[in-house]
């Protein structure tokens, strides 16, 4: 009797090792398969980035791994006619440069402006007591629903009323402030204990001064998380600025790149280092922040 459940334990003993060694390897296929998913479109787009067209058609097809890696004539000149400082690249027309520093500078505005509003909106419905309050949140809340393609033609006209249609301007103004931020900070701002909000009033500090020196400080992860997805969005923005503004010389980094596309053939070798130079700075962005974001998804399982 002994022996069979000395043998039926050791039988079970190796199912379960041979259970949990089919699930990781199942988990680590998945992953794989994840990454080359998401990181194969950049290892094709910086391999074709230092090719010049020949080299690039060359490889094309059928797809080996020298589509995506390079193997011979590689060359930084794309990198140089992309940002102007080939003269080739400026008869081309793509000097992104500029673009670039249109793109970074309404990114940071709109971040800029977007903690000063949507903070003190979040503050107003995640702090303070008013009657009808829930009924107003509801309906900046259904304001996120709607998508962009149905308010473009009113966002125009109101652009145009404002007198900032094809104006840098324009970049900015319409996304000074976001309905999913304000959510987004108001459900931070709830979850810190309002016996902070009591001590303070005991010490003698107004609403604004609560918000300042007690909210802001413990939903610091929150702002970076908002403020990288804000980026993020500017950055990426292409409908709205082909729309607003038809001068070359405010046209952000996107719209720039999708000018390329014309009727005659694109230089795709400077079209993927241009592609790679707009990837850059959001990639950067999330490393270097991207100890705040996940702060910021922990501290939305935990209540105060």
């Amino acid at each position: 009797m002994n022996k069979m459940l000395s043998v039926e334990k050791k039988h079970m003993h190796r199912l379960a090792l041979t259970r949990r060694f089919f699930d990781a390897l199942l988990t680590i296929i998945i992953y794989v398969i994840i990454v080359i998913v998401f990181v194969l479109p950049l290892v094709y787009i910086l391999g074709n980035s230092v090719r010049d067209s020949k080299g690039i058609w060359d490889n094309a097809y059928p797809a080996t791994w020298k589509t995506f890696i390079p193997n011979k004539r590689i060359t930084l000149n794309n990198y140089e006619m992309a940002l102007g400082i080939d003269p080739i690249g400026k008869t081309l027309g793509m000097d992104i440069s500029h673009n670039l520093w249109i793109s970074l500078a309404s990114s940071c505005c709109v971040v800029s402006s977007s903690l000063v509003f949507n903070t003190a909106a979040a503050y107003f419905f995640g702090r303070l007591k008013f009657p009808g309050k829930k009924y107003l949140l509801i309906y900046v809340m259904a304001t996120m629903m709607i998508p962009q393609q149905v308010v473009i033609v009113p966002l125009y006209l109101v652009a145009e009323k404002l007198n900032i249609i094809n104006t840098f301007w324009a970049l900015i103004v319409p996304w000074y402030a976001s309905p999913f931020v304000v959510f987004l900070l108001t459900q931070f701002m709830s979850d810190i204990p309002r016996e902070y909000d009591e001590a303070a009033i005991i010490d003698g500090a107004n609403y604004w001064q609560i918000l300042l020196k007690v909210i802001i400080p413990n939903i610091i992860p929150g702002l970076m998380t908002v403020s990288l997805m804000e980026f993020q969005f500017i950055w990426n923005e292409f409908y709205w600025p082909m729309i607003a503004v038809n001068n070359k010389n405010l046209y952000p980094i996107q719209v720039a790149i999708a000018s390329q596309f014309t009727e005659s053939a694109p230089s795709w070798g400077i079209v993927f280092s241009g592609m790679l130079l707009a990837s850059a700075p959001i990639i950067l962005l999330f490393l270097f922040l991207q100890r705040y974001f996940f702060e910021s998804v922990a501290m939305t399982g935990l209540k105060g």
